[in-house]
């Protein structure tokens, strides 16, 4: 046989060939071209017997890894853990196998499957049972592990489309501070007045609109303004191509215009600067570029890189020259995707709808999306029954960057998720009824003890939201504003109208029920005032915010010092009405002052509490008594005081 065609066969190069031969006793020579038929089988074995005695080394090798790692894991950094936190998960970040976790939660007494969560004390306590050492991740740690592992798995997705690639529209996220105009201006480019629709002129939701300029469709993301939206804006600039920064012309940079420039800066994203409200007094385009040179952020005409476009989306001035640049902008970029491929795309918007069940807002990127696809969004799957345009509209086919709703998911989508069109329809229908709603266990044992709790006042709320993604930003923000020794607890949330079943369930649990943009039944209402259950509705998100700050501030008992100055004997009982009385007494131990508290001790019992309102000696006023001299007291309280009694004189600071 050929000396090639060996090396080809035993899946090597001719080289490795003549240098493994020697060393299995075979003396071919270096430079031989043909074998002996002869030898070809018996060579063959040797090199297939080397190859398993390497495996069974290999095996070995791993088996007294396994065998180490039982003991103590060979990693001592500490490994960090979400709350709460999926079984499958923790095995994988632990990197242990599934059954040993599984075991180990049975063990102590917790009961669940692979793919339901616990919470981090629970999953602590069995990491550290394996030996292992976990902390808390936090909640911005968390948030930029998901946004990277969602970003990850559009791009690779996206990395496969090779063939039949074509230009699509370019899908522009339009951010800024607060109140810098962002909703006036997709008005203005809609020429449609959404503004009236939202409470207090700021946006409380990411929507997604089509709009065309010289016969070509952009899309338009908007993300809401308010500070309590960072993770909303953030996951609208994942999925857009190109953002637009508007920034007022009569306030210039603000902080969160200078987060927005970081946060596109850092996703990589082409943008452009719309210098608003140029019709205003006080307006100074100049000013604005200035400062955006301070920032790194050069105009074009300041010799730099970025198109600064001043508008006036009020009077609607700019706004054909904005999106000319945008369409320049997207042709230099060249943004591309396949049409033909099965549909991928980004969930921008989710919630459960009285009559339609749970819907969901998804942004395609690649691909068209087809009613009757099969489509997997995380753990949530389903058919596309329905689909609408943001119109409305029933349409059957959404080409890339479309968005659309689709109807036909059996549980609720996670706003960020990516929605997949799926083939396989027998492992699709199997993973649907597989489908609901993950719990959420109770956990193990508390870490806390019961002075802790005590120490921790709590104020439970239900919280119900119309859409997923509002949910998910109040809960953040809430998470910021928890005082020391104070806390807000969930203890339910959900989507929809409020309902008997959380008026129940507050009742029970003491709780006030916090809606955000939902209704509530006057049957409920009644209800609700028949248990005495507080509920509090609101529009604008930080309002909701404010009065729970509040709520906070009000709960939050300051820290109280009592100091304890004398004790005096009472010897006469010279007057007593209903809430006063004049008494006589010598001081036996420290010293009495005026204006502070006594508590009042018979027979070694504590009877209760009054206050010390004016102090006398030799029948003069006087601040201050000191041991040994005697003083007459009058005292203001409930609490009875007889000859005999004790008071202990205090007094309160903060």
């Amino acid at each position: 046989m050929n000396a090639t065609a060996l090396a080809r066969k035993l899946k090597i190069t001719t080289a490795e060939l003549f240098e493994t031969l020697p060393r299995l006793g075979f003396d071919i020579g270096a430079r031989a071209i043909k074998i002996d038929d002869r030898l070809v089988d018996k060579i063959i074995k040797a090199f297939e017997d080397e190859k398993r005695k390497k495996q069974q080394l290999e095996s070995q090798s791993r088996i007294k890894e396994i065998k180490l790692d039982k003991e103590k894991p060979l990693v001592e950094e500490k490994v960090k853990l979400p709350e709460p936190i999926i079984v499958r998960e923790l095995a994988e970040r632990l990197g242990v196998p599934l059954v040993k976790v599984m075991a180990e939660l049975m063990k102590n007494g917790v009961i669940v499957s692979l793919n339901e969560k616990i919470d981090y004390e629970t999953a602590a306590i069995i990491s550290e049972d394996l030996g292992y050492q976990v902390e808390k991740q936090s909640a911005e740690e968390k948030e930029s592990e998901s946004e990277a592992s969602e970003s990850q798995q559009l791009k690779e997705l996206l990395s496969q489309d090779k063939d039949n690639l074509q230009p699509k529209p370019p899908v522009v996220v339009v951010m800024g501070h607060v109140d810098h105009g962002k909703t006036k201006l997709l008005d203005a480019i809609r020429k449609t007045n959404v503004m009236d629709q939202e409470s207090g002129g700021i946006t409380q939701h990411i929507g997604a609109y089509q709009v065309k300029e010289k016969d070509r469709p952009i899309t338009f993301i908007d993300t809401p303004g308010h500070e309590a939206f960072k993770s909303m804006r953030s996951r609208g600039s994942r999925v857009a191509d190109l953002a637009i920064v508007v920034v007022a012309a009569d306030e210039g940079l603000k902080p969160q215009t200078i987060e927005v420039f970081e946060l596109v800066q850092r996703e990589k994203l082409p943008f452009i600067v719309a210098i608003n409200k140029i019709d205003k007094e006080g307006a100074d385009i100049e000013r604005v570029k200035k400062e955006l040179t301070e920032i790194n952020v050069v105009p074009e005409e300041w010799g730099g890189k970025t198109i600064c476009v001043p508008i006036s989306a009020k009077l609607g001035q700019g706004i054909t020259e904005l999106l000319d640049m945008v369409l320049l902008l997207a042709d230099l970029s060249n943004f591309q995707a396949s049409p033909d491929r099965p549909a991928i795309g980004t969930i921008i918007e989710s919630h459960i709808d009285k009559g339609e069940g749970p819907v969901a807002t998804v942004l395609i990127s690649a691909g068209t999306l087809k009613t009757g696809d099969f489509v997997e969004i995380g753990k949530v799957f389903g058919k596309i029954r329905v689909m609408k345009d943001f119109q409305g509209r029933n349409v059957n086919e959404a080409p890339p960057s479309m968005p659309v709703k689709i109807l036909g998911l059996k549980c609720v989508a996670a706003v960020g998720d990516v929605l997949k069109v799926i083939s396989d329809k027998r492992l699709l229908k199997q993973k649907m009824r597989e489908c609901r709603l993950i719990r959420v266990k109770p956990s193990l044992t508390s870490k806390k003890t019961e002075e802790e709790k005590e120490q921790t006042l709590g104020y439970p709320i239900i919280l119900k939201a119309d859409v997923l993604g509002s949910q998910g930003a109040i809960i953040e923000s809430l998470a910021k504003i928890n005082k020391p020794g104070v806390t807000i607890k969930i203890i339910k949330k959900g989507l929809g109208a409020i309902n008997e079943v959380d008026i129940e369930e507050a009742f029970a649990a003491k709780a006030a029920i916090i809606g955000f943009h939902v209704k509530i039944l006057p049957t409920v209402e009644k209800l609700a005032k028949e248990k005495n259950v507080e509920i509090k509705l609101y529009e604008v998100i930080y309002k909701l915010l404010e009065d729970l700050e509040q709520k906070l501030i009000e709960l939050t008992k300051p820290e109280i010092i009592r100091e304890e100055l004398g004790k005096i004997k009472i010897l006469k009982i010279f007057r007593k009405t209903k809430n006063e009385q004049i008494v006589g007494g010598k001081v036996m131990v420290g010293k009495v002052i005026n204006n502070t508290k006594v508590k009042i001790i018979r027979n070694d019992e504590i009877i209760g509490f009054n206050d010390l309102v004016q102090l006398q000696s030799g029948r003069q006023d006087v601040n201050e008594v000191i041991i040994g001299q005697e003083c007459g007291l009058k005292i203001i309280g409930k609490n009875i005081i007889e000859e005999g009694d004790i008071l202990e004189i205090y007094q309160e600071k903060n």
